[in-house]
């Protein structure tokens, strides 16, 4: 990103450097120098600095006394405590939000199941990739927002604006996001039921899968360096 003759506002500027976080531009552990991204942006440095916070804030930097901020480095027992929490908050907000759902609410969570089904079924590409993640985020916000709970919804939200939820999708092989879209057709059944005990269920089932599939590719990960570290002589 060069400079550019409009200038950007605050909240372009949030959204330029956490794209880049998602787009892994910066490495784990790197720190982020407000003098560098607002060249880099175009701008001063106050609204670099209040896009740092805000990210701080959500998890995707960390700011360390008298060095600064760098990118978060998410670790397994991250992984493992975000989705315990998601267990407990949403599987019961989604049977409260199959009770209450509109039909103009069903229709929509349809839409995106069916699409996303259609997706699933596409040779990936990271375009793709970055499609299914939208519509993933609208589908479950329609759910978690259709709950009446406003403290939770914004709980659950916090959560799932971190990388780790993305990368969750990243660690999806076509198999995996075969099943995570048979699984949204099957919550919009649910739904359309107004059925909230088989929407908690397979909602509960949904995260779990999920949950399965990231922990272990880090529990790969931790073997795979383990055993390179060996081959190595460290």
């Amino acid at each position: 990103m060069s400079s550019t003759p409009f200038t950007l506002s605050s909240a372009d500027v949030y959204l330029a450097i956490k794209t880049a976080l998602a787009e892994r531009q910066y490495a784990a552990g790197q720190y982020l120098r407000e003098t560098q991204l607002a060249a880099r942006l175009g701008v001063s440095r106050t609204p670099v600095r209040e896009a740092l916070r805000r990210l701080d804030a959500e998890g995707w930097v960390e700011a360390v006394p008298n060095y600064g901020v760098r990118v978060r480095a998410w670790t397994e027992q991250d992984a493992r405590e975000i989705f315990e929490a998601r267990l407990l908050i949403e599987p019961y907000l989604a049977g409260r939000a199959a009770q209450r759902a509109t039909d103009d609410e069903v229709a929509q969570l349809r839409e995106l199941a069916v699409t996303m089904f259609d997706i699933a079924r596409e040779p990936p590409t990271a375009a793709l990739t970055e499609r299914w993640f939208a519509l993933n985020d609208a589908f479950h916000a329609i759910i978690s927002g259709g709950a009446g709970n406003g403290r939770l919804d914004r709980s659950l939200k916090s959560m799932k604006e971190t990388p780790l939820v993305k990368w969750t999708f990243d660690t999806y092989n076509p198999e995996h996001r075969e099943r995570s879209a048979r699984q949204h057709l099957e919550i919009v059944d649910a739904f359309e039921q107004r059925n909230g005990v088989w929407a908690e269920a397979i909602v509960r089932c949904h995260i779990a899968a999920a949950q399965s599939v990231v922990l272990g590719r880090a529990h790969r990960t931790r073997t795979d360096d383990a055993v390179a570290s060996a081959l190595a002589g460290d």
